[in-house]
């Protein structure tokens, strides 16, 4: 019977992997708020400010979504040749602990194959099409109780099939690869069992780690499950309790200003990062945050602590004109939910008529004096809703930016909430 050879086709791309593989790019923050915020179901802002000061959760974070990014880039691959080129050889050993153990035995095995791959490839030696007769032989063997154990018993047992057309290629390839690699050394028996050694080696590998990619792609969803759960302990914490107050709620100060408007943080500006307020039966949570429009400041720390806003010429004013704005956020279920929320604010209306006007049926504005100031509450499912920004030093209060971080609160509760109410302040 005469032995078909395999069909010998050159692989694109392929030999693109004989330059050497950089490291592993690790996603940027904002890819991974991106795809933790996804996950999870949250907004983009509720993530990045609840990591914001925590740089060991987004470490670890950062290692998941590398993790996850490589155990895609490899189960979607279509076939162990195509995987070769989107893994890359250098590893990333943080990422890599996170994957499971039946995807890392396959980018082991893919890891070797491209090891030689890239070997012969790099001589110029032609990659024929992996033959399914071949592969199909080799994977029941690996299958087989008897013989799984012992991946070189099912390589020589396949590879001995005639039917398979393996061997003629197999020479084919060894003449190609000692011809090109040993001018130096014709009709050296030693040097034609190296390269006879090295095309062997080529084809067990790649069939390994077909095998391998094939047994893990089935898995992909148990895979990326066991990935992000690797960081439920963080998850977990970003995650809002259904309907409560989180800092996520909040306004990033380093974001969320308005055009024109910077944060007077510093060791002597006072800033309160959102926190629950314990003494209130209320759940209630508070922050506050300090921003000017006024430029050619520059802040002077004290010795003893704290310090100034300066104007930097001799004699320069050190009273930066600024407004400090209190946000309080509240949980208003125990007190009787949305609806005795809005009856608190008619209330005020009512009472308080020279100061607090009507912005809608869930909103009302206020002003005041000693200092300057103005405020907006409002009322969204079972949150009740306080911004007062009072203005100091000089500075004129504008109600502006207290309406654009009550937007900004409005746009939050409602992604939470997955809702779109409008509140009047819009």
């Amino acid at each position: 019977m005469r032995i078909a050879a395999l069909p010998a086709l050159v692989l694109a791309g392929l030999l693109s992997l004989a330059a050497p593989a950089g490291a592993q790019q690790r996603p940027a923050p904002g890819a991974v708020v991106d795809a933790v915020a996804q996950y999870m179901g949250l907004t983009n802002d509720a993530v990045s400010l609840a990591l914001k000061d925590n740089a060991a959760a987004l470490g670890r974070l950062t290692d998941a979504v590398s993790a996850l990014q490589i155990a895609q880039q490899f189960l979607d691959a279509r076939d162990a040749e195509i995987a070769t080129t989107v893994l890359n050889q250098a590893t990333d050993s943080a990422a890599e602990a996170l994957l499971p153990p039946p995807l890392m035995t396959a980018i082991k095995a893919m890891r070797l194959y491209k090891t030689i791959l890239v070997v012969v490839v790099h001589n110029k030696i032609v990659i024929p099409k992996l033959d399914r007769r071949l592969y199909e032989t080799y994977r029941s063997l690996r299958e087989n109780p008897t013989t799984s154990a012992d991946r070189v018993l099912a390589f020589d047992t396949a590879t001995q099939i005639t039917y398979s057309g393996y061997y003629p290629v197999w020479v084919k390839m060894v003449d190609d690869y000692y011809a090109e690699t040993l001018k130096s050394e014709p009709n050296n028996p030693r040097a034609r069992s190296r390269a006879e050694t090295r095309i062997s080696d080529l084809w067990r590998e790649r069939l390994e780690a077909t095998f391998q990619q094939e047994k893990a792609k089935p898995q992909k969803q148990a895979v990326l499950a066991a990935i992000w759960a690797s960081v439920k302990d963080i998850t977990d914490q970003l995650k809002a309790p259904a309907g409560g107050i989180n800092a996520g709620l909040f306004p990033d100060p380093g974001a969320d200003l308005p055009a024109g408007w910077w944060w007077a943080r510093s060791a002597g500006a006072e800033y309160k990062a959102p926190e629950a307020y314990a003494p209130s039966h209320t759940p209630m949570w508070m922050q506050t945050v300090e921003l000017s429009t006024v430029q050619g400041y520059v802040f002077k720390p004290s010795k003893g602590g704290g310090g100034s806003w300066c104007q930097p010429e001799r004699n320069g004013k050190c009273y930066l004109p600024f407004q400090r704005i209190f946000i309080t956020i509240s949980d208003w279920t125990v007190n009787g939910g949305e609806k005795s929320c809005v009856l608190s604010l008619q209330g005020m209306l009512k009472d308080f008529p020279a100061l607090y006007k009507r912005l809608s049926d869930r909103a009302i504005s206020s002003v005041g004096q000693n200092p300057e100031q103005n405020g907006i509450k409002f009322c969204l499912q079972n949150f009740s809703v306080s911004l007062n920004d009072i203005a100091l030093n000089g500075a004129s209060p504008d109600p502006a930016v207290t309406r654009h971080l009550a937007n900004v609160i409005v746009r939050r509760i409602n992604a939470q909430i997955k809702g779109q109410t409008r509140v009047g302040t819009e």
